[in-house]
């Protein structure tokens, strides 16, 4: 008779990984990803660096024009005289309304208080900040007097200048190095 012999058959994982191949990765490679891992690192956080400092550059000036734009609206609305003192040495502002309505203020209650030191340590006004005392109008204008610019600088030297014009509408514009 013809028998012919039945050989086990081979699982098909033994085909897949030979016991030459080891299915892991050894040392050597693990240690060379990490080293390529740290010089990519190592080149792009001074460029994370940067964009974190300007981006709260950014954020401050945003926020104060915001601020202005509310004592503009708030003007309007309650038709009271409102106010803005910017006070650089400290690097903070106060934000005031007048105690009567009407165009003439017979005291001040402060209504907020903001310190850029709240937004990031290196965030400061400039000498280039030409006004320091914004006044709101009932009507919502700004005080012809305290028409001008407004200058925010981080530690990198990029500035922020905030530009009043009497309507009370403030412009943003960046010089980030």
């Amino acid at each position: 008779m013809n028998e012919k012999k039945s050989r086990p058959m081979k699982s098909k994982i033994v085909k897949r990984f030979p016991k030459r191949m080891s299915p892991g990765l050894t040392l050597v490679e693990i240690m060379i990803a990490v080293a390529i891992l740290a010089i990519v690192v190592g080149i792009a956080y001074p460029s994370f660096q940067r964009l974190a400092l300007n981006n709260y550059l950014k954020a401050a000036a945003r926020d104060l024009a915001s601020d202005i734009a509310g004592l503009k609206e708030r003007s309007l609305a309650e038709y009271r005289i409102h106010r803005l003192r910017i006070d650089v040495n400290n690097n903070n502002y106060v934000m005031e309304a007048c105690t009567n309505t009407g165009a003439v203020c017979n005291g001040w209650n402060q209504i907020g208080q903001k310190n850029l030191l709240n937004v990031s340590n290196d965030i400061i006004f400039t000498a280039a900040t030409n006004t320091t005392t914004l006044r709101f109008e009932p009507r919502g204008t700004l005080n012809p007097a305290d028409i001008g610019t407004i200058v925010l600088q981080n530690m990198l030297n990029s500035t922020g200048t905030i530009t009043l014009n009497i309507t009370g509408r403030s412009r943003v514009q960046f010089n980030l190095l």
